[in-house]
């Protein structure tokens, strides 16, 4: 199904939540429908696994990397430096609370993409700031980190390099003591540090 038809979908549930759960004299303060499809056609919205992965790596004290998934999944895996709260707690008071930090950058992810542009929207919707999306989440977040695959003999300089970055910080984050729960990762054991990826990489992103 198209991404677009997804979102739009996403928008609806997103909308149909702040009718049930927020008071009717917020509800006139929220973003419009059309400003939330224009804001949803902007890619700034996204931030790649290697740019969450540098500024994790780095202890970016404006990042927070929030888990939208259900508390179990969350217990069974997470990314490091991650905060759990599920999509359908968004509203509450306590996670109100830490949303409303305007110093931090507030990057949701869930498994894939589809939930964590729910919870975009939702607080899109509420005009919170610096809100954006970890692209592909956590099926990404083990191709391009934890699964990093080797490039070939003919890859670029700049190839290369990404690829020690991402090894070097899955020997960072999960150590090679604990490798055994992450199947088939890849990391190299010894003489491997973690260094600032390519040029290019943003410290941050717009959703």
């Amino acid at each position: 199904m198209n991404k677009r038809y997804l979102l739009l979908a996403g928008i609806i549930i997103a909308l149909g939540v702040g009718i049930l759960f927020m008071p009717a004299k917020d509800a006139a303060k929220q973003t419009q429908p059309e400003l939330l499809l224009a804001a949803i056609d902007d890619p700034s919205r996204f931030l790649s696994t290697d740019d969450i992965t540098d500024r994790l790596v780095k202890k970016d004290p404006a990042l927070m990397l929030i888990d939208i998934r259900p508390v179990a999944q969350f217990k069974a895996f997470s990314i490091p430096g991650a905060i759990n709260i599920p999509v359908d707690s968004l509203l509450s008071l306590s996670a109100q609370e830490m949303l409303n930090q305007k110093e931090m950058d507030k990057v949701f992810y869930s498994n894939a993409d589809v939930t964590s542009d729910q919870a975009w929207i939702i607080c899109k919707r509420m005009k919170l700031l610096r809100i954006y999306v970890m692209q592909g989440g956590v099926n990404r977040w083990f191709s391009t980190i934890v699964k990093a695959e080797k490039p070939t003999e003919t890859a670029t300089a700049k190839a290369l390099e990404l690829y020690q970055f991402r090894i070097a910080a899955c020997q960072h984050f999960y150590g090679s003591s604990e490798m055994a729960a992450i199947p088939n990762a890849v990391v190299e054991k010894k003489g491997v540090t973690v260094v600032k990826k390519a040029s290019g990489a943003k410290s941050g992103g717009g959703c």
